[in-house]
């Protein structure tokens, strides 16, 4: 009896010791499956960004070349034989260039910002209708620029909505630019902004471009990726726009979506309560609602909500 004592306690000392060793060696695993892990996003991460400031040296370099080079000609007009006509035109590629110069400048600046939580908010009680038409006007030397025309579907009236006006309009250009740079020359922007059926202010914005599949959408979200189309510049995919929208319009409590399908062009809308839900219902918390409408005549399959 005694050494049937002895031998129980001798494997329950066993299994107890092969246990704790077992759960240190698990310990031990996740945190080197966890480590592991850490670098692969750490290594992944700083590969996108070198990607995006990569593309964005050339975004850069296209408008800044295009500045120098026609400001050298008028200079040089007298040796040039430049007539009027042709100085005029030059000018006004010089004033687009800087235009879109300034844009992928405002971009790097948004992204740096977002990127290390500097951006604040400042809520107030704004025209949803009268921001749209001020972003209309700033993108309308870009769409000039591409060929591409911009038509507002709607009657102008007041869409009341609460948040920060200025990202709003920041949201704004980013999706008219992103639609103007998905459009292929002689295409068609189609946006307007309305109340939906429970009163919250929003935005369509519709281009008849090559579209996004869903995998796109995705890539197109994250603010350091890029979606790519072949060797040809022009056809660089939505860039930071869609990314940079997106968050701005989360960070007011309202909701970003974009539906798309290949071949059928892309509808990015955006919605922001009005002013007497915001007030009661404070920021935080804010799950928002999904946009119900679209632009006229325009029909997509594929649905992504960012939200």
């Amino acid at each position: 009896m005694r050494a049937l004592k002895l031998l129980a306690q001798s494997e329950g000392s066993l299994i107890a010791d092969y246990t704790s060793r077992m759960s240190e060696a698990l310990v031990r695993r996740q945190a080197d499956i966890a480590a592991r892990a850490a670098r692969v996003e750490a290594e992944l991460a700083i590969k996108a960004r070198s990607e995006f400031l990569a593309n964005m040296n050339h975004e850069l370099r296209t408008p800044l070349n295009a500045i120098i080079g026609f400001a050298t000609m008028l200079r040089d007009g007298e040796q040039f034989g430049l007539g009027a006509d042709q100085q005029r035109s030059y000018i006004d590629y010089i004033l687009q260039s800087a235009d879109l110069l300034l844009g992928h400048i405002n971009t790097l600046l948004e992204v740096a910002a977002l990127e290390s939580g500097g951006v604040e908010l400042r809520d107030g009680e704004f025209n949803m209708s009268d921001l749209l038409g001020e972003a209309l006007d700033r993108a309308r030397i870009r769409a000039e620029a591409a060929n591409v025309v911009l038509e507002r579907r709607d009657e102008g009236d007041n869409v009341l909505a609460w948040g920060d006006a200025e990202r709003t309009g920041q949201a704004l250009d980013n999706l008219l630019q992103t639609a103007i740079k998905s459009c292929v020359e002689g295409g068609r922007v189609l946006v307007r902004a309305r109340r939906d059926d429970k009163g919250w202010a929003e935005v369509d914005v519709r281009d008849d471009g090559a579209g996004l599949t869903a995998e796109e959408i995705e890539t197109a979200l994250d603010a350091f990726k890029q979606v790519h189309r072949g060797l040809d510049r022009s056809f660089s995919g939505p860039g930071v726009g869609y990314a940079v929208a997106k968050t701005f319009i989360e960070m007011q409590g309202g909701r970003f979506l974009i539906k798309s399908k290949k071949g059928q062009g892309t509808l990015a809308a955006i919605t922001l309560p009005p002013p007497n839900e915001r007030r009661k219902a404070g920021r935080a918390g804010e799950s928002g609602r999904q946009p119900t409408g679209q632009p006229e005549q325009f029909s997509v399959e594929r649905t992504h909500d960012a939200a």
